[in-house]
């Protein structure tokens, strides 16, 4: 009788998991990934129709510390966090937005941010402030850091002096960019041609990422390096509220900076940021 050596020995490695990855087995269910809820929550009371100023993420923070926007009129929040400080100055019929200064929406949540914003205050045309990449910008003529200009994006077709356009195939990744396609998504599915425009500073730092998930963690304060110029900044001011027909009086001025502020919010506004500070107004 013949006796087999190998008879009672385990099977070699790749017989059991050879091709476990790659065949499909009848019996295996797989969860599909669940969609993150987001429930935004909008508080005050605002007038629809007027335009909206949105300043957004480092260069929203830096403007509004020497826009002079006056005191706080409501928030927004994204699952109980506070993403968005809403203004209405007296300088101007415009309602000012700071969106993302103390932290970063993730992508599932940009959309369902944007819309409601916009079903609640209904604006008439909206102008953005962001930044782009110096170093990710793609241009067949390429600048040095210190003589990068400030670009423009817009859903019509306007020359916006002394301002150069953010051509393709450059994109944004950004709630502004969600806010630009709400916007053309919405004029083109009624009559009224509403313009939506970004100014974009430049920024010597690589994009920011974002993140896969929500929090209330403050953002890092931009460096010296990314201070722009009152001059470029009086530049911006004036046109951030010229292209939505919203001009106000007076001048953007920089105003000091709290040590230990985050960004260029004062410490009154700092803490108006913070869930659970209190009053959510002033």
């Amino acid at each position: 009788m013949e006796i087999d050596p190998l008879a009672d020995a385990l099977p070699p490695r790749y017989a059991i998991e050879s091709d476990d990855e790659d065949e499909y087995n009848p019996l295996t269910t797989e969860r599909a990934d669940q969609v993150p809820i987001v429930n935004v929550k909008i508080e005050g009371q605002f007038t629809t129709g007027y335009p909206l100023v949105i300043a957004s993420g480092p260069a929203g923070d830096f403007w509004a510390n020497g826009a002079n926007l006056g005191e706080q009129q409501g928030a927004i929040f994204v699952n109980n966090i506070q993403v968005g400080l809403l203004f209405k100055p007296s300088s101007t019929r415009a309602v000012v937005l700071v969106s993302e200064a103390t932290t970063a929406l993730p992508l599932w949540s940009m959309n369902k941010y944007v819309d409601d914003i916009l079903d609640r205050l209904q604006p008439s045309a909206i102008s953005i402030l962001d930044v782009y990449s110096i170093q990710s910008y793609i241009s067949s003529e390429p600048l040095p850091v210190h003589e990068a200009p400030s670009r423009y994006l817009s859903l019509r077709n306007i020359t916006l002096d002394p301002f150069q356009s953010f051509a393709p195939p450059n994109i944004l990744q950004s709630t502004s960019a969600a806010f630009m396609s709400a916007m053309n998504i919405r004029t083109l599915s009624s009559s009224h041609q509403s313009n939506a425009v970004i100014l974009l500073l430049p920024s010597p730092q690589i994009p920011r990422t974002a993140p896969s998930q929500l929090s209330s963690s403050r953002l890092s304060r931009p460096s010296g390096d990314q201070a722009w110029a009152v001059e470029m900044m009086v530049v911006v001011d004036k046109n951030l509220f010229g292209v939505v027909d919203a001009k106000r009086s007076g001048t953007w001025a920089l105003r000091s900076t709290p040590a230990g502020s985050a960004f260029g919010l004062s410490k009154k506004k700092q803490n108006l940021a913070e869930v659970g500070e209190g009053s959510m107004y002033i």
